[in-house]
């Protein structure tokens, strides 16, 4: 009898065991939160209209339910950093990664406790891109910077690009998000296209212009492009400080010993040009351009540009004449509609391009040099 009654005492003492344990799990399952569902995504700046899909960079919103304890968020099989994610009001508020996806299924998926769900969202992969060259008339021998987008995304680096000059390549020696460095090679020729050629991807990227441009120059002040304005031709120099960037180049110095009474009306540039109809009509479409260095900033003087002298010039001041690093040679950009004006009718083609500088007394001390002034049509 002893032992029946502890045999049933077990028996009670389990079943209350297994009815608890029971009752905690089905506790359990009524806390998880239900499968999440994802509505429509939009951009951050309207949440109203729905999108189909975005650029790497952009923010997005994911709306919909069941998001409050999301584990994680995939774009095609990119994960994001879940602590850069913002939820409120039944939204989740995310950057599209900027990482290449190993399997592009062009959707997005938020997984959370509850399950998993996912949204088709076509996620657009930018191409390689080569935006500017710091300097067109770098020495063959020196080592060139060339600006891009994207290169962190395709991985840019020594091992899996080069840089080819006209067909002839040299690898790239740096590499970051915005930029690129590779030395020029010693014969290489001018005139020719850059491009930058990344086998990890299989891709290319031109860059827009042209290494050592010779379209459109106006004057280099070298013989191939003389320069004979008897005037201001004193002020043409071959270095040695600071080194040429291309053969000869315009030297501009000043201080108060030698302009005691200031800069007015004083030309240091004077050039005849033929120039296209086109460009005279649609100035919009080209940018003067030349390689620029300086070794003090402008912050007072004033600089004009003739388009021969039919139109009354705009002053030109430090903003437009600026370089990112003080006494290196860099390529500089001014649109041609800043010299000739919009809706030109004009037929003549035949005129100039005059450079005019006021810096009155006391003068700015300027220590600026100019050379290979060109109009580049824009790509």
């Amino acid at each position: 009898m002893k032992t029946k009654n502890i045999t049933k005492d077990v028996m009670l003492m389990l079943l209350t065991l297994l009815a608890v344990s029971v009752s905690s799990c089905k506790s359990d399952e009524d806390n998880l939160p239900g499968s999440p569902t994802i509505n429509q995504i939009t951009t951050i700046k309207d949440m109203l209209t729905p999108i189909t899909g975005g650029d790497m960079g952009d923010w997005i919103a994911i709306q919909g339910s069941n998001f409050e304890q999301t584990d994680s968020i995939l774009f095609n099989d990119v994960a994001v950093n879940i602590k850069d994610v913002y939820y409120e009001n039944n939204a989740l508020y995310v950057e599209v990664p900027i990482k290449m996806p190993s399997e592009v299924i062009n959707k997005v998926t938020v997984k959370t406790k509850g399950g998993d769900s996912s949204f088709d969202f076509n996620i657009a992969i930018p191409n390689l891109q080569l935006t500017s060259m710091f300097n067109e008339y770098t020495s063959p021998g020196d080592t060139i910077k060339i600006y891009g987008k994207f290169l962190s995304l395709y991985q840019v680096d020594s091992l899996n690009t080069v840089i080819s000059f006209g067909g002839k390549e040299s690898p790239v020696i740096k590499a970051t998000d915005t930029y690129i460095t590779a030395r020029v090679p010693l014969d290489v020729q001018s005139n020719i296209r850059v491009k930058a050629i990344n086998n990890k991807y299989n891709v290319e990227a031109v860059c827009p212009g042209y290494y050592q441009d010779k379209h459109n120059v106006i004057t280099d002040f070298d013989p191939d492009f003389p320069y004979y304005d008897a005037g201001t031709l004193r002020f043409v120099s071959n270095g040695p400080n600071p080194k040429p960037t291309s053969g000869n180049y315009l030297r501009f110095e000043v201080d108060q010993a030698t302009y005691p009474n200031g800069l007015g009306w004083f030309y240091i540039n004077q050039n005849s040009f033929n120039y296209t109809l086109d460009m005279v009509h649609h100035p919009e479409n080209y940018t003067l351009k030349f390689e620029l260095n300086m070794t003090l900033p402008i912050k007072t003087t004033t600089f004009f540009i003739y388009y021969y002298w039919a139109v009354a010039p705009g002053p030109l001041r430090g903003e437009t004449f600026n370089v990112q690093n003080l006494g290196r040679w860099q390529t500089v950009n001014i649109p041609l509609e800043k010299i000739i004006p919009l809706g030109n009718t004009g037929t003549s083609t035949s005129y100039s391009l005059n450079m005019r500088v006021e810096d009155f007394s006391p003068v700015e001390q300027i220590a600026m040099y100019f050379d290979n002034f060109r109009i580049y049509q824009k790509e």
